[in-house]
């Protein structure tokens, strides 16, 4: 191998490495934003009567649904993405595509999403509907 080679494969190598170890870092974060959503619905529908609760952790469960096809097709784009990043050499118009496919993915998710919410709302009564507008709310992010 010539010396080019060895310094390339060597970077390769590094820049492999250094993607692994952010993905690996962003684990936890997802792992407790997801934690934290399931806590704070479940922590809002505690107190209500227990006909609400089943009825809105049902309307939550069509939720989260009906999204899941487009989550797993967005993850798919991700990683995809990551791997053209990855590759040498850096294909910049496959990257632009992949980009490109992720911005329509999220679109799409947000639209199908809107759609579900409204259907959810029109079978709610306007008590359980600002129930669960309180529950759709993001927190403040935490201070620091």
């Amino acid at each position: 191998m010539n010396r080019t080679l060895k310094l390339l494969f060597l970077v390769s190598i590094i820049l492999n490495v250094l993607l692994v170890g952010v993905l690996m870092g962003q684990l936890p974060r997802r792992l407790e934003r997801v934690s934290f959503r399931e806590q704070r619905m479940e922590q809002a529908l505690r107190d209500l009567p227990q006909p609400m609760q089943t009825r809105l952790r049902e309307k939550f469960k069509q939720m989260r649904a009906a999204g899941d096809p487009l989550r797993d097709q967005l993850r798919v784009a991700r990683e995809e993405t990551l791997d053209i990043l990855s590759a040498d050499p850096f294909d910049e118009a496959a990257y632009d595509r992949e980009v490109s496919k992720i911005d329509n993915l999220q679109l799409q998710l947000f639209k199908k999403m809107g759609h579900v919410v409204k259907e959810v709302a029109k079978e709610l009564s306007p008590e359980e509907r600002r129930i669960f507008a309180q529950i759709l709310r993001r927190p403040p992010p935490p201070p620091g």
